[in-house]
């Protein structure tokens, strides 16, 4: 019996896509099958490439120490915000040479021709290829060019692809969805941290305050009026996605206090997909009992 989970797209709010492996993993659930879209396929291509998910939260906690600002650096041009070369970089230092097709379970990854609105899935070939064009949300990041297409974010026409894993042969799949509806007044943040300070002077007062978030009374910017968009239309896609190709369980993690570039917040928002996943081992167990059962009985 093969067991899939499809890791939704979010930006640093899909970090607890960590907090969700790490659970399950505690109760042997290992998945056979792993898709992801955009955060989803990093995570889950750096969790399928490296076998555990406590190395994979390894990497993500240094964010809190601004390890990966370097890699953010904006760099403002005509195809997108961030940097390409150091993107790349720090890609290739989690990813390296690895190629899909080698790793020890399957691996997908969807991205979208933004010429042609054609969703392309990763299947095969690069590991780093892949998630970099899954990951590529338009405006912030550039296309990456495969041929003659043009591939952006896969969360534009399969924000959590269970789709895949039915067609690949799992009996039993698992979605986990990052994207909550945000709450109608602003929470307040508690103090930061000095790993916090450090990255906030330097990253999040360029991204977040002054070309993303926008500032509580106060109209939105290009950016954050952009992101907005992208989140609520995603809410209303996922709904629609799941409710076509429904899931034996869908684990929906409360990230409504987080933004989208808040990478320097890896352990609460672990924490946040713990807690979520939590509540959810004992459904995913009595499942896959009554599907074992099922099984036996030859029904």
């Amino acid at each position: 019996m093969k067991i899939g989970i499809a890791l939704g797209g979010g930006g640093a709010k899909g970090l607890s896509h960590i907090g969700v492996l790490k659970v399950l993993q505690e109760h042997g659930l290992v998945p056979d099958m792993v898709a992801g879209t955009s955060i989803g396929a990093l995570v889950g291509g750096l969790y399928v490439l490296r076998g555990n998910i406590r190395t994979v939260e390894e990497y993500a906690l240094g964010f809190e120490n601004s390890s990966l600002y370097p890699h953010l650096v904006p760099r403002p041009s005509s195809t997108g915000l961030i940097s390409e070369k150091r993107i790349q970089v720090f890609l290739h230092g989690l990813f390296g040479a690895a190629r899909i097709e080698d790793l020890e379970r399957p691996f997908y990854c969807p991205a979208v021709d933004i010429r042609s609105g054609r969703e392309v899935m990763f299947a095969r070939g690069s590991l780093l290829q892949a998630v970099r064009a899954s990951i590529s949300v338009p405006v912030i990041f550039k296309p990456v060019r495969l041929r003659s297409s043009y591939l952006v974010d896969g969360g534009l026409l399969n924000p959590v692809p269970v789709d895949v894993l039915k067609r690949g042969g799992c009996d039993f799949t698992i979605a986990v969805n990052v994207i909550t509806p945000r709450p109608l007044r602003p929470r307040r943040r508690r103090g930061n941290s000095s790993g916090d300070k450090l990255l906030l002077a330097r990253l999040d007062d360029f991204l977040s305050r002054k070309l993303i978030a926008g500032r509580p009374g106060r109209e939105p910017n290009v950016i954050e009026s952009f992101l907005s968009t992208m989140e609520i239309m995603q809410q209303k896609l996922i709904a629609a996605r799941l409710s076509n190709d429904a899931p034996d369980i869908t684990i929906h993690v409360e990230t409504s206090d987080f933004k989208f570039f808040e990478f320097y917040r890896p352990a609460e928002i672990i924490r946040r997909g713990e807690a979520a996943a939590r509540l959810q081992v004992g459904a995913i167990v009595r499942g896959l009992r009554r599907l074992r059962a099922a099984g036996k009985d030859g029904s």
